[in-house]
Formats: structure tokens, sequence, C-alpha cells
């Protein structure tokens, strides 16, 4: 075993996958990063997903023997965009067998209770994937120019989030804004609750999470505890002060934000299908196994005026136009001069 060759590790690696097929695409569409447990999939995507919703003005009226039109009905449009990506993995077996024999000895386990081939899979290969799809979902900026480096292979919910921010109200969809004051250690709490207090009354009950940054989930944590003592907190359940709805601390998700929307409307884009995850191909190389993934992994909202996000930068309120805001929530709102 100690000798094996290239061309051994090839044909155990072909071998391991044939008789695991769905091993990658469930490691990868089963990923427990924060955002896929917290959002619900749309199945059967590659590239781009038509989304189309309805707004229909009140229709009750009171009684009266003749006819009186009352209604209408507007349909808006958005494109869903999920992202092709791929995984070329280059390894030479000579410098892992060290970290196998390890392990195996560690373990107590004999070579054929864990072959290399699963060993590279599962304790190289797959950890990495999943590591950096948990940054990518966050952090990821999606630039095709540099689709050959880490952290541009598509879009993550902070880029998704600022971009929905630096969106013009004239043209595009935009999300409904919260005016707060700036978040400090001995606030936090209050800003929260602000926040809570300043959603659509028409959405309120709809909104059942809040989704902020590890580090200001950890401010919340100590403020509310300075205010209100340890027991919000002693099982676990981060829920807010006003509308006891949970909060969703992400990793890498940095600054203040702080964003929700209504159930069911944060979607996570993936194909389970012709386009689900798998190793493509494998290759030898003069002294090296050249490992191919594909897969399709994005997030997005359905409907971006059904987003609500912390505004720390002026005083608008809503939409940001007074159309908008009468269109989608009944009332003027407010709009930064």
């Amino acid at each position: 075993m100690a000798d094996m060759t290239i061309d051994d590790v090839v044909k155990e690696l072909d071998t391991f996958l044939s008789n695991n097929p769905t091993l990658i695409s469930a490691a990868i569409n089963r990923a427990e990063n924060i955002l896929d447990l917290h959002t619900q999939p749309i199945t059967k995507v590659k590239g781009n997903y038509p989304q189309g919703h309805t707004l229909l003005s009140d229709v009750v009226q009171g009684f009266d023997p003749v006819w009186n039109d009352l209604g209408a009905v507007q349909v808006e449009h958005k494109i869903l965009k999920n992202y092709h990506q791929k995984v070329n993995f280059g390894l030479i077996p000579s410098q892992i067998l060290s970290s196998y024999w390890a392990e195996l000895y560690a373990e107590d386990r004999a070579p054929e209770d864990m072959p290399i081939s699963r060993y590279i899979i599962e304790n190289e290969l797959l950890p990495k994937v999943l590591d950096n799809l948990a940054t990518l979902s966050v952090t990821g900026a999606f630039d095709a120019a540099k689709k050959d480096q880490f952290g541009f292979s598509m879009n993550g919910i902070k880029t998704i989030i600022d971009n929905l921010l630096a969106a013009d109200v004239a043209t595009a969809p935009t999300p409904y804004k919260i005016p707060l004051d700036a978040a400090t250690d001995s606030t936090i709490v209050d800003t929260v609750t602000t926040y809570e207090r300043n959603l659509p009354s028409k959405m309120k009950n709809k909104v059942k999470k809040l989704y902020v940054g590890e580090n200001f989930m950890e401010r919340y944590v100590l403020d509310y505890e300075d205010k209100f003592g340890q027991n919000q907190f002693q099982n676990n359940q981060m829920t807010t002060r006003l509308g006891k709805r949970v909060m969703v601390a992400i990793p890498g998700y940095e600054g203040d934000q702080i964003f929700s929307a209504v159930e069911g409307n944060f979607k996570r884009l993936i194909d389970v299908f012709d386009g689900a995850p798998a190793v493509t191909d494998i290759q030898k190389q003069d002294y090296i196994i050249k490992i191919f993934m594909e897969f399709w992994k994005g997030y997005d909202f359905l409907i971006d005026e059904l987003v609500f996000v912390s505004n720390y930068a002026d005083t608008t309120l809503g939409l940001g136009s007074t159309a908008k805001n009468q269109k989608y929530y009944g009332f003027d709102g407010v709009t930064a001069v």
C-alpha cells in the first residue's frame, strides 16, 4: 500500500465516486452553512431564473346595486441569478500520504476501512470546498473578469444587500429602509427594538427572523444582559425583546447592518438534477492528479421590496419614493432630501 502509484490512486478515486454517486451533491447542497439553514431552495436553476409578482389594489367596497369597478392588477418582474462554479483541485499523492497514514494510525483503522480515495475526497477536497462556499455565501462579489480567482464566482448576501441599497430608485427594485441611529455597545438592544417598531405594519407578522453579523450579535447579548439579566439567553434561543423574532448571526458578516424579509422571500438557488454538483473528471498529468468539479449555487430574494434593511446613512423610511411606498405599503414614507 505504501508503494501505491498515481495510477492506483486515480483508479481508486474513480471507483469510490462511482460507488458513491450522490456524495458530492449531498455534501454541497445539504451543507449546513448558516444561510442554507435559513433559506428555501429553488432546485432546478442553471443561470437566470425569471420571477414575477403581482400587486392587487383594494377591491372591497360598500354595497350598491350599480357596477363600480374597483381594483387594479400590476405585474412586476425580476431575474434571479444562479452561478456556475467549478473546482480544479490538483494534488500530488506523495505529499498527502504522510497525513493519510497518520490519520489511520491515530484512529487505529486499516487501509481498507479508509481507502485513500475516500480520504482525499472527504478529508481534503470537500472540507475546503464547503469552507470556501461558506465564505462566498457571505462576502462573494461576482466578477466575470476574475473568475480564475477566489472570491468572485458568486454574489454573497453582503454584496446582494449592498447592491440593493445602492440601487437607483427610479430604475431598479429597492429594499425597505429603516432609519436608525448608530448602534453603540450600550444602545444596540434599543437599535434592534427601533428596527422592529419601524417594520411596516402590513408585514410585521410575516417577518420571523432578523439577520445580523456575529459581532453584532455578541454586542446585542452583552447589552441585553446588562439591561435585563441573563434569563433571555439561558436556553440559547436568540430572540428579540419586542417581536420575539429569531436573530440569525451570520459568520463573516461585518458591520452593524440588520436585514430581514418576509417568510419565503429569501431563496437558495441550486440545481439537483442535470446540473447537480459532481466530480466531472479525474486526470493524471506527470506527478499530479487533477480533480474537476462543477456545481451551481446562488442566493437572492424573490421580491426586493419585501426586504427590510437598516439605514444608518439618512432619514429615508421605506422604498425611497412616495410612489413605490404607496404601491407596496399604502403610505408615503419619508424620502431624505
